[in-house]
């Protein structure tokens, strides 16, 4: 006996049909934006907790200030250094603004080496004791990674281009000495920096004013050594 055909209701018609445009672009767009929330977050709490406690704090304590599992984590980062890479790539140039001022704003060349201090001290600076990651631990991290090696040398090529356009201003308004070649003498600078933080950090006694002296004479002018 033939079947009968059984006709579909107009509701069931619809069921079946392919969403429409309006909703298929609504719903992978809050699952971009769900996974965009997670990802920032454990960039967030990861950049709290390297500044408090350094770069051996636990991932279960990133998770746990994030508010997310060890699994959404694993979605997101490979393993520890490429978390630590990401937050390397965000905060990188908000660690040079604290060094040397905002990048669109005319920098003040001789309060440079001062300012580094105070950030140092203050902790403000993510790279000392009291900014809580020992310098030691991202010099680890650049041994076991090459992405993190490449984000610190980027960052280091970055400070050093960005202090050789203040050293160009200063010699412009004669602050700074003019036979001095700025590239060359920013990276002079920024070694010194970094060796002034890791000093800092063995708790090296030292004369934080009688330094930072020392540096700027090196750049001011004087008639017996600023002849071209």
């Amino acid at each position: 006996m033939p079947t009968r055909r059984t006709r579909l209701s107009h509701s069931n018609r619809c069921s079946r049909l392919p969403m429409s445009k309006k909703n298929s672009a609504s719903r992978p767009k809050n699952r971009e934006a769900a996974k965009q929330e997670t990802h920032e977050a454990l960039i967030r709490a990861a950049t709290e907790l390297f500044k408090e406690q350094g770069l051996d704090v636990s991932l279960d304590a990133v998770c746990a200030r994030a508010g997310y599992t060890r699994g959404a984590f694993y979605v997101h980062f490979k393993d520890r250094d490429a978390l630590i890479s990401a937050v390397m790539g965000q905060i990188g140039d908000q660690v040079l603004d604290i060094l040397l001022g905002k990048e669109d704003e005319q920098q003040d060349l001789l309060a440079l080496v001062p300012g580094f201090i105070q950030a140092l001290l203050s902790g403000d600076y993510p790279l000392s004791r009291k900014g809580g990651l020992p310098p030691h631990q991202l010099l680890d991290a650049c041994a076991r990674s090459e992405d993190i090696r490449i984000q610190y040398v980027q960052l280091i090529q970055k400070g050093a281009a960005r202090l050789a356009n203040a050293l160009r201003e200063g010699q412009k308004k004669g602050l700074v000495r003019a036979n001095l070649a700025p590239e060359s003498t920013a990276l002079v600078i920024v070694s010194m920096v970094i060796g002034f933080h890791t000093m800092y950090d063995l708790a090296v006694p030292m004369d934080m004013g009688g330094e930072a002296h020392a540096v700027l004479q090196l750049l001011i002018p004087s008639k017996a050594t600023d002849a071209p």
